[in-house]
C-alpha cells in the first residue's frame, strides 16, 4: 500500500469488507481506480455498503467491488498497474491458475505485491489434514521455493521473496486459538515457525 501512486489502477484479491481497498483508494486518489474482488456475496454486500462512508469521508469515488474467484478474475487483460493480496492465494486449490490470472490482468511493467503464508518445509500429514490448519491459511500453503518457481514459470521478473517468521511467532504468543490448536499437533520440540512463514512476494510483468 505504501508504494501505491496517484493515478494507478489497483486490484485487491479477496477484498473482504474492503479495508485494503479503501486504503488503496486514498493512495491512488481521484485519477486512480481500485477494484476489490471477492467470491463471497455476503462480504461483497458488506464492502459495497461501506462505500458510502468512504465517499463521505474522503470525497473520492474511485473504488468498486466485483464478485469473482481469483482463478478467473473479472478484470480485462493488461489493465492493472498493481495487484495486491493478503493471505488469500494460499487458499486456492489452483495456484498456478491464480498467478496466470494476475499476470494476464497486469499491464507490461505492472507489479504484484502479495503477503501470504508459505512453508519452509512440508507440514506433517496430520497437520495438513486439520480443518483448523485450512482455516488458518496453513494447510494449503506451498514451499517458498515452489512459490518462486510458479512465478518464474508464469513469466514474472524482478521477483523478491522476503520471509517474515515473526508473524507466525506472534500468532502463537497471542494464543490465537487456531494456531494454538495446530501447534499442539506438531511433533514434540517443534513450533509453527519451523514450518510456516509469512512471505512478502513482489514481482513485475
Amino acid at each position: 500500500l505504501a508504494a501505491l501512486r496517484e493515478g494507478q489502477t489497483v486490484v485487491d484479491l479477496g477484498s473482504g469488507g474492503g479495508f485494503d481497498v479503501f486504503q488503496a483508494g486514498e493512495k491512488v486518489k481521484a485519477s486512480g481506480r481500485v477494484i476489490g474482488v471477492d467470491m463471497t456475496p455476503e462480504m461483497l454486500a458488506k464492502a459495497r455498503k461501506n462505500i458510502g462512508q468512504y465517499r463521505q469521508r474522503t470525497g473520492l469515488d474511485n473504488v468498486e467491488f466485483r464478485l469473482g474467484e481469483i482463478e478467473c478474475l473479472p478484470v480485462p487483460d493488461n489493465s492493472v498497474d498493481v495487484v495486491l493480496s493478503n493471505c488469500v492465494i494460499n487458499l486456492s486449490p489452483d495456484k498456478p491458475k491464480v498467478w496466470r490470472e494476475i499476470y494476464r490482468v497486469l499491464k507490461s511493467g505492472g507489479k504484484v505485491s502479495v503477503s501470504d503464508l508459505a512453508l519452509l518445509k512440508p507440514l506433517p500429514d496430520n497437520v495438513r489434514d486439520m480443518a483448523a490448519a485450512l482455516v488458518g491459511c496453513v494447510a494449503s500453503a506451498v514451499l517458498v521455493e515452489e512459490t518462486k518457481a510458479l512465478l518464474e514459470k508464469t513469466g514474472f521478473t524482478s521477483i523478491v521473496l522476503t520471509p517474515k517468521p515473526d508473524y507466525v511467532r506472534n500468532m502463537q504468543d497471542w494464543n490465537d486459538p487456531l494456531y494454538k490448536q495446530i501447534a499442539e499437533t506438531l511433533p514434540q520440540g517443534e513450533e509453527m515457525a519451523d514450518y510456516v512463514v509469512s512471505l512478502s512476494i513482489e514481482a513485475r510483468k
